[in-house]
């Protein structure tokens, strides 16, 4: 009886540590530019903070030849 909760205790525990916040999305295999504009077009439109991956967009300028 002690083991069962003390098990439970310790998995209670570990179950609460965590990334706390907003998880960081990984771009998109198909289409990711036309993902990251919309992203960066939802961004704008809330007013918040912009990606640093927006400014290429906005710009215009492209890093891929």
């Amino acid at each position: 009886m002690k083991r069962t909760i003390l098990a439970l205790t310790a998995l209670t525990l570990l179950a609460a540590c965590g990334v706390q916040g907003e998880l960081a999305r990984p771009d998109p295999l198909w289409n990711s530019e036309e993902a990251i504009r919309r992203e960066c077009a939802r961004q704008a439109e809330r007013n918040q903070e912009q990606d640093a991956r927006c400014a290429q967009y906005e710009s215009g300028a492209q890093t891929n030849p």
